[in-house]
């Protein structure tokens, strides 16, 4: 394993609200992964405006203030991230500071198709950049032609506290964001023919609810946000997940599936081709072809439970943390031979660097 900086610290959602990047911060954080000692520095929270112009700009002077050595680590998609991370990424880089990117969203793609001068300047502050699929490496890369960007997924740790598929209930779980961009009203559609072909399986519903109105089915519960424990507690009690997504990056809740060894049906978007021996793809929008995947998962628990072993096999192999925590080294500790850096490096003064925060 290549050693990395002493310390790293993360730049995005705050890690107590419920979502994928702040997921993602948050194992980061509490697994320790690539380097010794390492945080998050929230920049965004949902809510008003100014509550996040706070946390920006607290996150600028925490920078600021940071070991030159620390490995700087942000995490943007769209939008106002790139306004927000771009003054982290300028004073990281005044600084001579290691400066690691790594783009989330299924949104990503469409902003940088509409701001590409915008994404190309903020981009090329990073020594290193990080995405979640090949059609994203593929952007950043005509982008931003000389900074390192590799494709690496979320760090998922197995659950150990898994039972076999054949002693879960007919239980569909649905989570993430109740809203047509993750396909909520499609599975809404097909669960009349699911409940028809399977008289005794239920649908759970779970995260947080956007303006679209579900009506009331038979077995359909919709339960609003949960914990992340809670999240893979009701993971472990399913039969299979449903993602029927109209646009993703990587979604947490497959890796999640993954890791608990249930399969999981869900749409060729964004990276979800790659852990497509995990589960199985319907196209966009086919309620159809999503109700007859959901019945035959349901009623062959022992189908369900190859591929939830394939999927479970395949976690361990891309996204175990030990592999992520190797691969973080690496890239820290590249961006600080990078030649980026010691260019800032030779600007600046010399001066001792603060101790490393624990």
């Amino acid at each position: 394993m290549t050693d990395g900086p002493a310390a790293a610290c993360h730049f995005g959602p705050s890690t107590d609200d419920v979502g994928g990047m702040a997921s993602v911060i948050a194992t980061l954080v509490t697994l320790k992964l690539g380097a010794e000692a390492v945080r998050a520095a929230p920049t965004w929270r949902p809510g008003p405006y100014v509550r996040s112009a706070v946390l920006a700009a607290r996150a600028v002077v925490t920078v600021l203030r940071l070991p030159r050595s620390t490995a700087v680590h942000l995490h943007m998609s769209a939008g106002g991230s790139f306004i927000r991370e771009a003054a982290i990424l300028a004073g990281a880089r005044l600084r001579g500071m290691p400066r690691v990117v790594t783009i989330h969203g299924y949104d990503f793609a469409p902003f940088s198709e509409r701001w590409p001068r915008l994404v190309s300047r903020v981009l090329g502050m990073a020594t290193a950049i990080t995405v979640l699929s090949e059609s994203d490496l593929s952007i950043v890369r005509r982008l931003v032609s000389d900074v390192h960007v590799e494709v690496l997924p979320h760090p998922m740790p197995l659950d150990t506290e898994v039972s076999p598929v054949s002693d879960t209930s007919e239980v569909v779980l649905f989570g993430g964001e109740v809203g047509t961009r993750k396909g909520a009203d499609v599975l809404h559609r097909a669960w009349p023919a699911v409940s028809a072909g399977r008289p005794a399986a239920t649908c759970i519903v779970v995260g947080p609810t956007t303006a679209l109105n579900l009506p009331s089915l038979e077995r359909f519960e919709v339960r609003g946000p949960v914990s992340r424990q809670r999240i893979r507690e009701l993971i472990r009690e399913a039969r299979v997940v449903a993602l029927p997504s109209r646009g993703e990056a990587l979604p947490m809740i497959l890796g999640e599936a993954m890791a608990a060894g249930r399969p999981f049906v869900s749409t060729p978007t964004g990276g979800i081709s790659s852990l497509a021996a995990g589960g199985i793809l319907v196209p966009v929008d086919d309620d159809r072809a999503l109700a007859s995947a959901l019945i035959e998962l349901l009623g062959d628990a022992a189908h369900a439970q190859a591929l939830g072993s394939a999927g479970r096999e395949l976690c361990n192999r891309l996204m175990a943390p030990e592999a992520i925590d190797a691969r973080l080294r690496w890239l820290y500790s590249d961006s600080m031979r990078s030649p980026r850096r010691q260019a800032s490096l030779r600007r600046r003064p010399a001066r001792d660097d603060p101790a490393p925060f624990r």
